[in-house]
């Protein structure tokens, strides 16, 4: 029996989570030999005479706090404005990483490499990335977008959401956008602190349910939870408006739409292909799926034709 893409995607990130945290503990380890080796030298040369209080601090020392908040501070990238006001293209990515052997669904797997280079083809073609909500407002009367604006989203909240796609992202000044299960935030998933740092990067956060359910099987109860409960644990948590939705593998009905709308979004995702536009149904958007075997040629000529990718319904 196979193993659900999105389990199987977690798993794989959590092996690749603790892989990294060892590698930390590592060089934390190093790191602590390396303090304790200075401050013996330091006890030596101060008990010899040494050079007194104009020496330079030793390598390493800690900044002082101001410092350190001035060096490490994220920026958000300018807003986006221009007087386009037209179709948008909404990309759809998942895991930002190279596939183990035999996982399940590698066409969800990106390699980091494969989105810099998608990234740097259509920068160079002339594209610009914003987010959702910088496209709503600019449909309903607000600054208007650049002449070929793109949305970069990336589903479910994995690690590597954080750790390559954000960077690679910042690089070209874009945003992205992270459609975030609940259920993604904390071990195996994304810290708060990590999704803190998107959001300080410019990256906008929008719901993906608690528990990524298939929403058109589940009661009204649970629909309602679903909806309502993961907007209000990330606006809670985070502090931002969470105006958009997307649904798990994009599997929605008229019931399921109405709910969304009930909760008070302004719009939601499907995994529908096509070229997102004002007249469409705000809760029925389209995007482009992405696969991880697309070169960024594909990547712009599905983008440019509003076609997308086959492969796992992912989302």
């Amino acid at each position: 029996m196979s193993v659900p893409p999105h389990i199987a995607q977690r798993r794989a990130e959590e092996h690749e989570r603790r892989r990294r945290a060892a590698r930390r503990r590592g060089l934390v380890a190093a790191g602590v030999l390396v303090v304790l080796a200075a401050l013996v030298a330091v006890l030596v040369t101060g008990a010899f005479g040494g050079s007194g209080s104009g020496s330079k601090p030793a390598a390493g020392a800690a900044q002082p706090a101001a410092e350190r908040r001035s060096t490490t501070a994220a920026t958000a990238p300018p807003p986006a404005t221009g007087s386009y006001r037209g179709a948008v293209p909404i990309l759809m990515y998942h895991v930002v990483n190279a596939p183990p052997a035999g996982t399940p669904y590698p066409e969800l797997w990106t390699p980091r490499g494969t989105l810099r280079s998608t990234v740097a083809l259509l920068r160079r073609s002339g594209y610009h990335g914003v987010t959702l909500g910088q496209v709503w407002r600019a449909w309903h009367g607000g600054a208007g977008l650049p002449r070929r604006p793109v949305v970069f989203s990336f589903d479910d909240g994995y690690l590597s959401q954080s750790t390559h796609a954000k960077p690679t992202l910042r690089a070209a000044g874009w945003p992205g956008v992270l459609n975030l299960e609940g259920k993604n935030i904390g071990p195996g998933g994304l810290t708060r602190h990590q999704v803190r740092g998107m959001i300080a990067a410019g990256w906008e956060i929008d719901s993906h349910t608690l528990t990524h359910p298939d929403l058109t099987t589940v009661d009204d109860a649970t629909l309602r939870r679903e909806v309502v409960a993961s907007r209000a644990l990330l606006q809670r948590a985070f502090h931002v408006p969470v105006d958009f939705f997307c649904y798990p593998a994009g599997r929605n009905d008229a019931r399921v739409r109405a709910a969304v709308r009930a909760a008070g979004y302004h719009a939601a995702t499907t995994v529908e292909p096509g070229i997102a536009a004002p007249t469409d149904d705000p809760f029925a958007l389209p995007r482009i799926r992405v696969n991880g075997t697309d070169s960024a040629q594909t990547v712009l000529a599905n983008l440019r034709a509003g076609t997308a990718s086959a492969g796992p319904a992912g989302g």
